[in-house]
């Protein structure tokens, strides 16, 4: 069996360690990275890479600006953004650069621990979901704006 490879980039202690011990626990070997550089740097380095979980501000970049080399380099890898701003717009954005899960913090870390278990190594089923204080749901694409007449 191939070994299942992820990357928790948080620039935030508790959280990385905190969801790098819950995807261990998941089975998966865990790098965890406290900067984009460190997170892009050891996605290079591993083949293939299945999950990362990278957080939207850290202290050399957006998530949104690391999602999308994460996916160029590795187009079936299960990509999450986390952060602690729910705002439809960045979900939108966040979707529009290739994410697979927008996941909202503290909230989905637990979510996400117990779908990815449940998911046996089958992710189809969680991708374009958001995970936040409502619980797990679809991602249902870009808020559409109402016309005024």
């Amino acid at each position: 069996m191939t070994a299942k490879h992820a990357i928790v980039a948080d620039d935030e202690l508790a959280n990385r360690e905190f969801m790098v011990r819950l995807m261990q626990m998941a089975g998966f070997e865990v790098h965890g990275a406290e900067t984009g550089a460190q997170a892009l740097a050891f996605a290079e380095s591993v083949q293939p890479l299945t999950l990362a979980l990278i957080d939207h501000q850290l202290p050399d970049a957006r998530g949104v600006e690391i999602i999308p080399k994460l996916r160029a380099a590795h187009p079936q890898a299960l990509l999450i953004m986390a952060t602690m701003h729910d705002h439809r717009e960045l979900i939108d954005e966040a979707f529009g650069i290739g994410i697979d899960i927008f996941l909202v913090k503290p909230h989905g870390f637990m979510e996400l621990f117990r779908r990815v278990q449940e998911a046996e190594g089958n992710y189809e089923s969680l991708r374009q979901m958001v995970m936040d204080q409502y619980g797990p749901r679809p991602y249902r694409g870009v808020a559409k704006r109402p016309t005024t007449p």
